[in-house]
């Protein structure tokens, strides 16, 4: 995974079943500093990216899902305890 991916399945991993805007994934990924100008299209393509990787580990399971108009869920049904 890139940092970026990686920043974001932390932040996604971490919500425990709760919808994570997309400003929050903002400040998770870039940081208060570098959030200025991050675009819906940066946000999309960047879960996307993340999107294909899992998909290489689980093909069958869709980990990421869009809520549209507020964020991304992460489903972790394959790896609970």
């Amino acid at each position: 995974l890139s940092v970026s991916q990686y920043k974001l399945l932390i932040s996604l991993y971490h919500s425990n079943n709760q919808v994570v805007r997309r400003d929050q994934i903002v400040r998770d990924v870039w940081g208060e500093k570098e959030a200025i100008g991050v675009t819906e299209q940066a946000i999309d393509a960047l879960v996307r990216r993340l999107r294909n990787r899992l998909k290489k580990i689980a093909p069958t399971h869709e980990y990421i899902e869009t809520i549209r108009g507020v964020g991304f869920l992460f489903k972790n049904e394959i790896f609970k305890p």
